[in-house]
């Protein structure tokens, strides 16, 4: 299996892309104590590029569902603190009470996490550093000409299923091994979105995929 790899420096986890814009990044944790339940994220300069995936025109890895990306915090050699996969992006049909009505189309993200005991997130969340988010906000869509989409974030994130413990939670950190999807608000039924922890670069997918 061919592997998606960006590595970060010690104190420093970050995509080591080249730069297009995009949501706040998940950078280092600042020191002041944050408010309850939000993330506290201070930005800081990207390392230069590497990663054994196609890079496209937008500095992103072209990832394969099921193909293993990773995070490392000690250096491109060091060993993986954090892997995971997209292992499907469908359209979801909303069954929660009262869900809200999607922009466009809603699609789910269904993804496979493992945090080291060693990783250290960009995040700091009631108090506690070393997190690391997947929600919306760091994902970014494109339709199928290239044309970026405004955001991918609406109220569906959190409102359309009646069954939340299919979703990943918000935020997680180290030792965790997780499962769920993530819900995305996309305005056109085919095109490429892409998970961007620190506001550059990141991994992109073609969707719906099996």
């Amino acid at each position: 299996m061919n592997t998606s790899r960006i590595a970060a420096g010690t104190a420093v986890l970050a995509l080591l892309l080249t730069a297009c814009s995009g949501p706040a990044p998940q950078a280092a944790p600042t020191a002041s104590v944050a408010p309850a339940s939000t993330p506290s994220a201070t930005p800081t300069p990207a390392p230069a590029a590497t990663g054994t995936g196609t890079e496209n025109e937008r500095g992103q890895l072209v990832t394969r569902i099921g193909e293993e990306a990773i995070l490392v915090t000690d250096g491109y050699d060091a060993p993986p603190t954090l892997t995971f996969k997209v292992t499907s992006i469908k359209p979801i049909k909303c069954d929660a009470p009262n869900a809200p009505r999607p922009n466009g189309t809603a699609i789910a993200v269904a993804l496979e996490i493992v945090a080291s005991p060693r990783f250290s997130g960009p995040l700091k969340v009631d108090g506690q550093s070393g997190m690391i988010s997947f929600g919306p906000h760091y994902w970014k869509g494109y339709a199928s000409d290239g044309t970026r989409m405004t955001t991918v974030q609406s109220a569906v994130e959190h409102g359309c299923l009646a069954d939340k413990t299919k979703l990943l939670p918000r935020y997680f950190g180290k030792g965790e091994k997780l499962t769920g999807l993530v819900i995305l608000d996309v305005t056109t039924p085919a095109g490429e979105v892409s998970f961007v922890p620190n506001g550059i670069g990141g991994w992109v997918w073609k969707y719906p995929a099996t």
